[in-house]
């Protein structure tokens, strides 16, 4: 039969082979507790009566004789005794166990000493969305949720812009110049019919922010009453939606007025009397604005004036791109909704946010203007009343404001 150790050491020399052969062999002994006396290390007299009168054993201990000459091999000589005293020597100062490597069992490691991989930080998505007008008590939810974390908890980097033209929001989202913008629900319409790819994918004021606005002194005590008077405006939609529908709905027509841009120059315009009077946004703070110049104005909301009720403010996002940002949009409107919640149980803590990120909106006429703003956010932003939009629809093709009609899916979405 072949010799084992000379299959694990084929290349080793008879001298090699033999003392490796007298280390495996001592370690077995070692192991049974009978390693020769020339290959043991003698016991300190100390130690061995302290281990003498340890406590007893609690039987007989059977100790197992063994020899070099049981196992079949045969006493080393007195120099291989010392080759191989000194392979027990180093063998001893090595660490033992289950977990230890050997050529014949290898075993994965169980500790690194490498630091571990940093955790990758989770993705932000980048949301850029245009207001319709300068910061006001209206976009409430967008700066409380920005302010208590509600976006960024959600990976998203809402970047809120003012536009230098009031015109051009919803038109940079639907030239891809930006993800999101606001608007009113009369200029989605008439953009859609246009053949701008912008859809609604929120709302945040459920009830109109628009009127008109008319000077005490003006004598105008009706629609009727506008004409010849020099009426402003700050949008189209004021012009071409607004103005053209009341004018319409009593037999008139644009022709019948002078109707004037004032762009954001609302309140100079009318303290200079450039205008008679003004429609469109601003109606429930701009009185008060105006009140305080010493200018007296009287209000006519625009759902007195024949227009159907429609969303004051919508969150419009581009409808090529919308599958491709609807995870992003449906957090979006999910971060406003919780804000809105926040808003309605917390007012005066909502309004010390909103002045302290905006100061210039902490003025008397936005303070008087904050409960009815509030009684008009949307406490389900990405909820779509249909009716709404299919009655809105239908009054501006009767008014030939748009020319086709356009079917509800396409002017908007629900991204929940």
């Amino acid at each position: 039969m072949p010799d084992p150790w000379r299959l694990l050491m084929p290349k080793s020399s008879p001298r090699q082979h033999r003392l490796i052969r007298l280390a495996g062999l001592s370690l077995l002994l070692a192991s049974l507790g009978a390693l020769p006396p020339a290959l043991a290390e003698p016991e300190a007299p100390a130690e061995a009566a302290a281990q003498q009168q340890a406590a007893p054993p609690l039987a007989q201990e059977q100790r197992v004789e063994t020899s070099f000459e049981q196992i079949g091999g045969t006493p080393p000589t007195s120099a291989e005794a010392a080759v191989v005293s000194d392979i027990l020597e180093r063998y001893r100062g090595l660490p033992g166990g289950p977990g230890i490597d050997t050529p014949a069992m290898p075993v994965a490691p169980s500790a690194t000493a490498a630091p571990a991989d940093p955790i990758a930080p989770p993705p932000v998505t980048e949301l850029t969305l245009v207001l319709e007008w300068s910061p006001g008590p209206q976009h409430a939810a967008l700066l409380v949720a920005q302010e208590r974390g509600l976006f960024s908890r959600r990976g998203l980097n809402v970047v809120l812009q003012t536009p230098a033209d009031p015109d051009v929001p919803a038109k940079l989202v639907a030239a891809s110049q930006a993800d999101l913008a606001l608007t009113d629900q009369l200029t989605l319409h008439r953009l859609v019919d246009q053949g701008r790819p912008i859809i609604r994918v929120a709302t945040l004021s459920e009830l109109p922010l628009s009127a008109l606005l008319v000077r005490e002194d003006a004598d105008i005590d009706s629609v009727l009453g506008l004409i010849d008077h020099r009426i402003g405006y700050a949008q189209r939609a004021g012009q071409d939606v607004l103005l053209r529908a009341i004018l319409q709905h009593e037999g008139l027509n644009l022709s019948h007025v002078e109707a004037k841009d004032v762009h954001f120059s609302v309140i100079r315009a009318m303290n200079e009397g450039w205008i008679d009077a003004f429609i469109g946004g601003a109606a429930l703070s701009l009185p008060r604005e105006l009140a305080d110049l010493g200018i007296a104005t009287r209000a006519m909301p625009t759902e007195t004036l024949g227009i159907p009720v429609h969303d004051g403010l919508v969150v419009v996002a581009n409808q090529d791109h919308f599958q491709a940002q609807k995870d992003a949009i449906r957090a979006f409107v999910d971060a406003l909704e919780q804000a809105t919640r926040w808003i309605i149980d917390h007012p005066a803590a909502s309004w010390e946010i909103m002045t302290r990120l905006e100061p210039t909106m902490d003025s008397p006429a936005n303070a008087e203007a904050w409960p009815d703003i509030r009684r008009r956010l949307s406490l389900r932003p990405g909820a779509m009343d249909h009716g709404r939009y299919r009655r809105l629809e239908r009054y501006l093709h009767d008014q030939k404001i748009v020319e086709r009609l356009t079917p509800i899916s396409r002017l908007g979405k629900d991204p929940g």
